[in-house]
């Protein structure tokens, strides 16, 4: 009697551990936000001295940004206003000016012009 119950009990104990329903369905995983919704154009750029810039402007859930990527390095730079003359970026002390075919960036009065490279 004491090993039925004892086996009775193991079985109980083991049962109740388990997630009901079917062990053979696979569960979903949770989607990750992906940035369906974000729209991005990249053009390269050429600085005076001949170097080159990857441009990105970008539309997403957080808003207009640009991103300029150049040396291994990249800044992004939140959307601020759009004006007759293009659209105005700035966060901290870099400010991006950029209109159809030149990019100005200003950081902390250190100013870099990009134009678009030919055939962009």
């Amino acid at each position: 009697m004491k090993k039925i119950l004892i086996v009775l009990t193991a079985v109980v104990l083991t049962a109740c551990g388990k997630e009901s329903g079917n062990a053979g369905v696979v569960r979903e995983e949770p989607e990750a936000v992906s940035p369906q919704n974000a729209k991005e154009e990249t053009l390269r750029y050429v600085a005076d001295d001949g170097s080159s810039a990857h441009v990105t402007f970008g539309d997403s859930v957080e808003g207009k940004y640009i991103s300029i990527r150049s040396n291994n390095k990249t800044i992004r730079v939140k959307h601020e206003a759009d004006t007759d003359s293009g659209d105005i970026y700035r966060e901290h002390d870099i400010t991006v000016t950029a209109n159809d075919s030149l990019v100005t960036i200003d950081q902390a009065g250190a100013v870099i012009e990009l134009r678009k490279a030919r055939g962009q």
